[in-house]
């Protein structure tokens, strides 16, 4: 294959010791990333029959490090690498998720003749695996386990590379030479003692940080993949592709966060990445903000900036998840009607380090406590001591340790809090076990985390608001917002009441979040980031853009751009809405995994905070509302879920999406519509196929 594609995935089982290739053309209907990733998992997990998915560290579990065709051809932002398998972290089962991560991984791979890299089975005694171009070693990892990200990577870049300069020096590879140093993803010790709270590490500190997919690295034995090329990727069209990128960084700039300094993924223009870029990159706000020390309220920052990189390197080092474990949020606002618990003041993402100070501070954990805190020193809470006994006791499972290991709701409930928590909105995370983020207002993003397994972490529509997504000074009317909108959202162009917010009375049921419109927003922006974000890998952090700045330019550059960049690289002939598609033959292969494992509607259900006041976290500006036939911006700080609205869009949505409003599950004329009737097949042969 030619046109953004290498051509071939690798696919290791390391329980045979087996390497071999997948051509990537039997996939290509996928598109790449989490497409071709869930594609194949169906293939190698699902079709065999022999296990039903409830462990994610047994052997047949199948984990997918994915590149788009996108990647290594230039296209701003889209570097990263999409990982999919059942994840450890969800609760209260194992469930099929998806997570990706930036950096230089998935570019390095693409050089080296790579579309992605398919992992099953468990090495018999630590391993890792060696990419040097079309050449692949299982090799021996028994001195690299017990090491911390750091001194693995550094131990691999010894063995691979000598002690080559990266940029200056060149080094010999075969018969071709390179500047580059290879591009390694790995766990710390907390991934390896198989817990369920650990993230995999790229570089300095790009990370996989959802699904606890460094649990499920270490329950194979794998401490690291290792790659490094000296290939290129061919486009179908490389001037098309160069007017395209002008076209983009000359009319549609991209603002960043960053300090002055700060490097970026490989071929991204956002260099929002916080320090050295030596091994790719470091320190995005989840690590940066996991050590919260002594927080300004309000603010974005700790009172010692300096202690959060501190905090980040801890974290990074140790390959914990930065998002389960966090000790407070990027941000503490005053939340109407919040839980007792909080005082008034809610955290961002209030992960376990935040739970576990609250029972101390209650009374309940502690010193020869109900719940006993050893070794774990809580009157130093807020020091970066306590950060490392914290990971320490976690990775060797000590005292406390052994419960956190196993996420924050199965020590909840291992301690007897649970359902008392739950209830009381004490513990903030949405479904599926998944880590608090932007769940409302963008009630778009809340009802990813009941049909997907967890936070999406797609903002795309985050700055649908007055005033820019911030609380800024608006600079349109609603009106002419949703009208914007409405011409972008193919194939459900020219409806702008789908962008309407209406939460109270009948006219939620009608027109507002619990209706067919929403549903239909719901819709897009699933086929969407299913297509181009988690498929074309397009990081989210800089496409889409939906909007401009000002009255003379309310259009941004998404979902054009997207689409201009695509058929450059691939030379497809497709149209838009036939992307859309895709986006949404991705989204069906992803619930028919999930089904066969025992999703059903019953079980897409909000924890109870959601439909309690202080449901939401005011950190948006007023949203676009539609009532009596007019448009306006209104604030939704107050906005909480009601049972039977939540119920009334699931059965809207299933709907819209061809699947039985009894249980969730696609119909065989859904799948058959869309191409998949080996799907439908097996899925009615194990009675789990719509009516």
């Amino acid at each position: 294959m030619a046109n953004g594609y290498a051509g071939k995935i690798l696919k290791v089982n390391l329980t045979k010791k087996e390497i071999s290739v997948i051509d990537t053309a039997k996939y290509a209907e996928f598109g790449g990333g989490v497409g071709m990733g869930a594609a194949i998992f169906w293939d190698i997990a699902v079709v065999p029959g022999d296990w039903d998915m409830q462990d994610a560290f047994d052997p047949r579990n199948v984990i997918s490090l994915m590149t788009g065709p996108l990647a290594a051809t230039g296209v701003p932002g889209a570097g990263r690498t999409s990982v999919c398998a059942i994840a450890s972290e969800t609760y209260p089962t194992p469930l099929f998720h998806r997570t990706s991560f930036g950096g230089r991984f998935a570019t390095m791979l693409k050089l080296a003749g790579w579309d992605g890299v398919v992992v099953h089975g468990k090495a018999a005694a630590p391993v890792w695996i060696n990419i040097i171009n079309d050449k692949v070693v299982i090799e021996d990892g028994s001195k690299l386990w017990g090491l911390d990200t750091y001194e693995a990577q550094d131990q691999i870049t010894s063995a691979v590379s000598g002690r080559t300069r990266f940029g200056q020096q060149w080094q010999e590879i075969g018969n071709e030479y390179t500047t580059l140093m290879p591009q390694i993803v790995c766990i710390g010790p907390v991934g390896e003692s198989m817990t369920k709270v650990a993230a995999l590490i790229h570089g300095s500190g790009v990370s996989a940080r959802t699904g606890g997919f460094g649990g499920v690295f270490g329950s194979k034995n794998l401490k690291a993949i290792s790659v490094i090329g000296t290939g290129g990727v061919q486009v179908a069209d490389p001037a098309g592709l160069v007017d395209t990128r002008l076209w983009h960084t000359r009319n549609f700039p991209k603002i960043t966060l960053a300090q002055p300094g700060a490097s970026a993924c490989m071929t991204c223009l956002n260099n929002d990445r916080r320090r050295n870029s030596y091994y790719g990159g470091e320190a995005m706000c989840a690590d940066e903000y996991w050590y919260m020390g002594k927080q300004e309220p309000g603010s974005f920052s700790s009172r010692d900036p300096e202690a959060l990189m501190r905090g980040a390197s801890i974290a990074i080092k140790w390959g914990i998840c930065s998002w389960a474990t966090k000790f407070g949020g990027a941000i503490t606002l005053p939340v109407p009607d919040a839980p007792k618990a909080y005082k008034g003041m809610v955290p961002m993402e209030p992960g376990i380090g935040w739970y576990i100070k609250y029972l101390y501070e209650i009374g309940e954990l502690g010193p020869g406590k109900k719940i006993d805190s050893y070794p774990l020193p809580m009157d130093q809470w807020d020091t970066l001591k306590f950060r490392e006994t914290f990971c320490d006791a976690i990775a060797r499972r000590i005292g406390i340790g052994a419960d956190l290991a196993n996420g924050y709701l199965e020590a909840a409930e291992k301690w007897g809090r649970l359902e008392e928590d739950m209830n009381n909105g004490t513990i903030r995370l949405p479904a599926w076990g998944a880590s608090w983020h932007h769940t409302l207002p963008g009630v778009d993003w809340a009802y990813s985390y009941i049909m997907m397994s967890g936070d999406p972490v797609w903002h795309g529509f985050f700055g649908l608001t007055g005033g820019g997504g911030f609380g800024g000074p608006a600079t349109y009317t609603a009106e002419e917002l949703v009208n914007m909108m409405a011409k972008k959202v193919i194939p459900f162009d020219n409806d702008p009441i789908i962008f309407s917010n209406t939460w109270k009375g009948d006219e939620a049921f009608k027109t507002g979040i619990y209706s067919p419109y929403k549903a239909k927003m719901f819709a897009w922006a699933r086929r969407f980031a299913g297509f181009y974000n988690e498929s074309m890998s397009f990081c989210e952090m800089l496409l889409p853009v939906f909007m401009g700045s000002g009255p003379g330019n309310l259009a941004g550059p998404s979902p054009e751009l997207e689409y201009r960049y695509y058929k450059a690289v691939t030379g497809s002939k497709e149209s838009f809405a036939d992307t859309m598609e895709t986006g949404r033959k991705i989204w069906n292969m992803e619930r028919a995994i999930r089904v066969m494992a025992g999703r059903h509607r019953d079980q897409e259900k909000f924890a109870p905070f959601m439909h309690m006041p202080g449901a939401t976290f005011p950190i948006s500006g007023p949203k676009p509302v539609y009532l009596n036939g007019k448009w306006s911006f209104e604030s939704h700080n107050d906005l909480y879920l009601d049972r039977e609205g939540v119920e009334q869009f699931k059965t809207n949505f299933y709907k819209l999406e061809g699947w039985d409003t009894k249980t969730g599950w696609p119909t065989k004329k859904t799948l058959e519509k869309l191409g998949m009737k080996n799907v439908a097949d097996l899925m009615k042969s194990k009675g789990k196929l719509g009516a």
